[in-house]
C-alpha cells in the first residue's frame, strides 16, 4: 500500500503542525505507558508463577526471579534519567555534606558508568526520586519538600557603568513536589523570590514535568525541566541546553547555573547502549548578562555598559515561534569495560545573542539589534579511571553554516572546542581537578579582515585553565571550596573561593567571593571586573 503525507491545510507540503505534533506526543506516550503496564503485568504473572512452583509464601520473595532483576534493574535505569536533570535532596532528613544542603554540592564521584555529567550532578535540581517512594511499589509515593534561602551580594569595587552597590539582594521559597508510580512519576521545582535589586517578585517554575517509563528499553519525561550532559566541570562543549550565567556571578546556589527549558526527553536502552533525544520545540537561550543586573564590554559603544546605560538592558531578536525554530539535541553513549564514550549532535542556535541583525550587511550604523544565529554542534567525549583519578576529554566542532567562509560579520565563525581534564583525591577527603580548555576559530584572518571591530574580536587560539580544589573539615560539617579560571592569552582570571558550614542538619550558610580581574576590558572575565563581589547566603531545608 501506497504511504500517505498529511496534506492538509495545517500541514502543507507534509510538514507537521503542531495539532498534529501534540497529537503524535500523545499517542507515543500512550503506546509507552501501555507497554510499561503490560511489561510489569507479564513481570508480575512470573513473579507469581515462580513463588507457586517453588511452595514459597508471600512472607518470602523468591530468589533470582526475573521480575526480581528487572524491578532491580528499572529502578536504576530510571534513577540514572532523572539524575541528568537533578541533584541533591534538600531534606531535613538528609545525610549529604554542607554544600549538599547549601545547593552547591561537589561529591567525589564514586560511580558514574552512565552518567556523562557527573561534575555538575551537584549544581542540578534537588532530585525528588530518592525520597519519592520506590519506583517499583503498587501504589502512588507522595513527597514534598523544599528550603527557604536568603542572599545578599555587595559589590567590593567602585562600578561606573553600575548604579546598584548590590548584585543580589533576595529572599527565595522553593517547594519541591513528587509524585511515583510503577512507571509514571511527576514532579514540580518551583522557586518564588523577592529581588530588591530589580525591585519585583519572581516566580520560577525550574521542573513541571511527567516520568513515563515503557519497560526497561524505553523512557520518556516531557514538560518543564533541567537538562544537561558532558564531562567538563564550568565548561561546557556539547551541553547547548540554556544556562543563567547571571546566577553564576553573583553567589546564587551553582543548581542554578542551569536554566530550565520546555522539552520532550526520550531515552532508548539496549543493554550497556543509550540513546537521548530531546526536543526543545520554542528556542529557549541562555540567561545572558544584558546590563541591568551586572556590568559587561558592549562592542558597540567601545566600553563597558550597566544600567547607567540608556541601552540597557540588551533586549535581543528572537526566532520566530514556529517548530522548525526549535531545537535538537541528541547524545549516544555507552560503556567499555571501565571507559565511558559518548557521541553528541545539536541542531539550532547559538545560545547568545552574538549575531547582527542588519539592514544593510556591509554598514555597522544599519544595525536593528542583537540575534542569534543558527548552529550545528557535532562532538564525543571518553572519561576512564587513570592513576587513581578520573581522566576526561571533550571534543565539538561548532558549525556556524550561515557563514561558513568567515566572511560575514554579523555571524559569528566556527570554532573547534577542546577540553582535558583529571580529578583525584590526593588525601581523604580533598579533592583536586585541573583542566585545559581550547578555543579555535576557524577563518580567523578573514574573521578581523571583514569585522566591524577587530581590535575586540578574541584570539584565533583562546586558552583556559582551571583549578578545583575541596576540603571536608570538623566531621564533614565545614567544606572549604576554591575553583580557578586563567586563560593565558587573554591574561584574565576569576576565581571562586566559598565556605560552607553545616550549623545542624536543615541549616547551612554559605559565605564566597567572585573575583574578577583582566588586563583588558573586552576580554570574557576582563569585562565583568567591575562586578567583583563577595556574598553569604543561608538556607533552611525542609
Amino acid at each position: 500500500m501506497k504511504p500517505t503525507i498529511c496534506t492538509t491545510k495545517q500541514c502543507r507540503a507534509g510538514v507537521p503542525s503542531p495539532r498534529c505534533a501534540a497529537v503524535a506526543a500523545i499517542v507515543f506516550a500512550a503506546l509507552a505507558l501501555a507497554s510499561g503496564a503490560l511489561a510489569q503485568d507479564q513481570q508480575d504473572a512470573a513473579a507469581i508463577s515462580t513463588e507457586e512452583g517453588a511452595g514459597e509464601s508471600d512472607a518470602g520473595p523468591s530468589i533470582g526471579s526475573d521480575s526480581d532483576a528487572e524491578s532491580t534493574a528499572e529502578p536504576q535505569a530510571e534513577d540514572t534519567l532523572e539524575a541528568e536533570a537533578e541533584g541533591p535532596v534538600d531534606e531535613a532528613s538528609s545525610t549529604g555534606s554542607p554544600e549538599e544542603l547549601a545547593g552547591d554540592v561537589e561529591p567525589i564521584e564514586e560511580n558514574r558508568a552512565e552518567d556523562d555529567w557527573g561534575e555538575f550532578d551537584d549544581w542540578e535540581e534537588e532530585d525528588g526520586g530518592n525520597s519519592g517512594g520506590k519506583p517499583g511499589g503498587s501504589a502512588w509515593d507522595f513527597h514534598i519538600g523544599g528550603f527557604v534561602e536568603g542572599l545578599i551580594a555587595p559589590r567590593v569595587v567602585r562600578s561606573s557603568a553600575s548604579a546598584n552597590e548590590l548584585v543580589a539582594n533576595e529572599a527565595r521559597f522553593r517547594l519541591n513536589l513528587d509524585a511515583t508510580h510503577q512507571i509514571v512519576s511527576a514532579r514540580f521545582r518551583g522557586d518564588v523570590f523577592a529581588d530588591a535589586v530589580e525591585r519585583r517578585i519572581w516566580f520560577d517554575i525550574r521542573d513541571a514535568s511527567i516520568f513515563v517509563r515503557g519497560g526497561s528499553w524505553f523512557s520518556m519525561r516531557f514538560g518543564r525541566q533541567v537538562l544537561t550532559w558532558g564531562t567538563g566541570d564550568f565548561l561546557f562543549l556539547n551541553d547547548l541546553f540554556p544556562k543563567d550565567f547571571n546566577s553564576f556571578f553573583i553567589g546564587r546556589a551553582d543548581e542554578y547555573l542551569k536554566a530550565p527549558s520546555n522539552s520532550v526527553q526520550t531515552t532508548f536502552m539496549i543493554k550497556k547502549v543509550g540513546l537521548d533525544l530531546i526536543w526543545t520545540p520554542i528556542f529557549e537561550p541562555d540567561r545572558f548578562i544584558n546590563g541591568q543586573r551586572l556590568s559587561f564590554f558592549n562592542p558597540l559603544v567601545g566600553e563597558i555598559i550597566g544600567d547607567r546605560s540608556p541601552i540597557t538592558p540588551i533586549e535581543p531578536l528572537f526566532p520566530e515561534q514556529r517548530l522548525r525554530n526549535g531545537t535538537v539535541h541528541g547524545r549516544l553513549y555507552g560503556t567499555a569495560g571501565a571507559v565511558e564514550l559518548a557521541a553528541y549532535g545539536y541542531v539550532g542556535y547559538w545560545m547568545q545573542p552574538n549575531a547582527l541583525a542588519l539592514t544593510d550587511p556591509a554598514d555597522p550604523n544599519s544595525i536593528v539589534g542583537l540575534t542569534y544565529a543558527r548552529l550545528a554542534v557535532y562532538g564525543a567525549s571518553l572519561r576512564t579511571p587513570l592513576f587513581g583519578g578520573l581522566f576526561n576529554v571533550e571534543a565539538a566542532f561548532y558549525d556556524s553554516f550561515k557563514d561558513r567562509a568567515g566572511t560575514t560579520p554579523a555571524t559569528p565563525n566556527s570554532q573547534f572546542r577542546g577540553l582535558v581534564g583529571y580529578e583525584r583525591e590526593l588525601f581523604p577527603k580533598f579533592q583536586m581537578g585541573l583542566q585545559y580548555y581550547l578555543e579555535y576559530t576557524l577563518k580567523h584572518d578573514e574573521l578581523t579582515s571583514s569585522s566591524f571591530w577587530p581590535q575586540y574580536e578574541q584570539h584565533e587560539f583562546r586558552h583556559l585553565i582551571t583549578l578545583r580544589l575541596n576540603q571536608l573539615l570538623v566531621m564533614d560539617k565545614l567544606e572549604l571550596s576554591l575553583f580557578v579560571f586563567f586563560s593565558p592569552d587573554e591574561l584574565d582570571t576569576y576565581i571562586r573561593p566559598r565556605i560552607t558550614y553545616k550549623v545542624v542538619e536543615p541549616l547551612a550558610i554559605v559565605i564566597g567571593a567572585n573575583l574578577m580581574f583582566g588586563r583588558d576590558d573586552y576580554t570574557f572575565f576582563g569585562q565583568l571586573q567591575e562586578n567583583t563581589n563577595v556574598y553569604a547566603r543561608l538556607r533552611y531545608s525542609f
